[in-house]
């Protein structure tokens, strides 16, 4: 089973990252999206959207709409450490 394969992570990490001034209530329309797809990866683009984030992810079929007019910025994982050379929480430093 994939979830077997992602190694446990510690919340203490990211905790940090989801500060109550920054979360969205709002409801998310994913029928612009219907370019993705994967219909159950369509929520991730149009919530990335909302919030004018950059969506990270190694999923192929929203990597695959980089291209896309339409769609939020998508980075793999390597691409978004690459051009974010800032410290980790806990001092650390991703490059």
């Amino acid at each position: 089973m994939i979830i077997d394969k992602i190694p446990p992570l510690s919340w203490s990490f990211f905790v940090g990252l989801f500060r109550e001034e920054d979360r969205f209530d709002g409801l998310v329309e994913t029928s612009r999206f219907d370019h993705i797809a994967d219909p159950e990866d369509r929520k991730f683009a149009a919530l990335a959207h909302v919030a004018h984030a950059t969506l990270v992810t190694s999923d192929d079929d929203l990597l695959a709409t980089r291209d896309q007019s339409c769609s939020p910025r998508v980075l793999t994982p390597g691409e978004f450490a690459s051009a974010h050379d800032e410290a980790l929480p806990d001092g650390r430093y991703c490059s």
